[in-house]
């Protein structure tokens, strides 16, 4: 099938030129002479690549850009302007609205010839490795979420129905680990539910710019005590009080007090998760540039670069191997709220030797530069 190329343009002698050499070269071309009109052709055909002139009547080349930047249908499209204007400024700015190349007036057609192969590439690539992440997706859902799930309601009914048939048969202390047992089971389902409407819920922020700029208005001033707090209390839940070595410095940063305690605690699961009792887990922290770094280590399995590459909701690793509870969504809820407050997470893992998961967390004195 053809690629389909929208060319925006009021020189009608330019627009032509154009489709005419993109026509030889086996495109579908679709031609517009101003900003409305192009907007218009592209929700109609939604085509795979874009190329726009800037000055324009009804709406110049940024506004089309922005529009289309509005929708999901067309707001992953390459998109190349084409103008006279090539100041610094000018290319910045368009740049930063999200276009994909600048060529400018007058060109060669072997350079447009050239730029448009390769953002169509670029764009056919890119779909590629979104259909090999979607397929790897949903060949982990398929494998694990139910066992997921399944596996803390078998548990709970089948200790449950036990318990309810022989109740005047069992004993205090096998009653008493049964019910330990269906409450860890009910733990286990409830957190995976709460963990999937969390994650569901920051997708749905992330898509909104006004509820992105809300989260980053909020604070957790002097962070250093409430991840003392968190580290404290949740290593003596999972009996790891002895491993723990804290380092840190004060701080206060510009994100919001729950969704910081969801970081640490998803961190720290993982790190009692996946390193043995009795190793150190080291949790340090300091300030950088504007940004506040806190980087929890442990000793245990470790991760490859392939899988830090590929943290993402719903993906474990190894589950053949190793016998792990969870659906893969601690790292990816980690990852999405580092995104959305300005900062970064970053993982660095030998296997088997070590993993440092390192969140850089803008301080709150420079929410106004976000």
């Amino acid at each position: 099938m053809k690629k389909k190329i929208l060319v925006i343009e009021d020189e009608d002698n330019i627009r032509q030129d154009i489709a005419k050499i993109l026509s030889m070269q086996g495109y579908e071309i679709f031609q517009a002479e101003n900003g409305r009109e192009g907007i218009n052709l592209a929700f109609t055909h939604i085509p795979d690549l874009i190329i726009s002139d800037i000055m324009m009547p009804e709406l110049d080349g940024y506004a089309v850009l922005e529009e289309l930047q509005k929708s999901p249908s067309t707001n992953t499209i390459p998109f190349i302007f084409l103008s006279a204007k090539s100041s610094r400024n000018d290319v910045r700015e368009g740049m930063n609205l999200g276009a994909d190349d600048y060529i400018t007036k007058p060109f060669d057609f072997d350079e447009l010839i050239e730029a448009v192969n390769k953002r169509l590439e670029k764009a056919e690539n890119t779909v590629k490795k979104f259909s090999t992440k979607y397929e790897a997706l949903a060949e982990s859902l398929r494998h694990y979420m139910p066992h997921e799930i399944r596996t803390p309601i078998n548990v709970i009914l089948g200790l449950s129905d036990f318990l309810r048939k022989n109740y005047d048969q069992t004993n205090y202390k096998e009653a008493r680990d049964i019910l330990l047992n269906i409450n860890e089971s009910a733990k286990r389902l409830q957190r995976l539910f709460e963990n999937y409407l969390f994650y569901a819920n920051l997708e749905l922020i992330a898509t909104d710019t006004k509820e992105v700029e809300k989260l980053r208005s909020k604070q957790t001033p002097l962070a250093e005590y409430l991840l003392r707090d968190i580290v404290v209390y949740s290593a003596g839940n999972a009996g790891r009080t002895n491993d723990i070595e804290l380092e840190l410095e004060e701080g206060s940063i510009a994100v919001p007090e729950n969704y910081f305690m969801k970081m640490i605690e998803e961190v720290l699961d993982n790190a009692y998760k996946f390193s043995e009792r009795g190793k150190p887990i080291k949790i340090q922290s300091n300030t950088l540039r504007g940004y506040y770094f806190i980087h929890i280590t442990d000793y245990g399995r470790g991760m490859t670069k392939e899988q830090i590459d590929n943290i993402a909701a719903y993906v474990q690793f190894e589950r053949r191997i190793y016998e792990q509870q969870g659906a893969g969504l601690g790292l990816a809820i980690v990852k999405r709220i580092t995104k959305l407050v300005g900062g970064d997470l970053i993982v660095k893992s030998e296997p088997n030797i070590f993993t440092t998961v390192s969140l850089k967390l803008p301080l709150a004195k420079n929410i106004e530069e976000l």
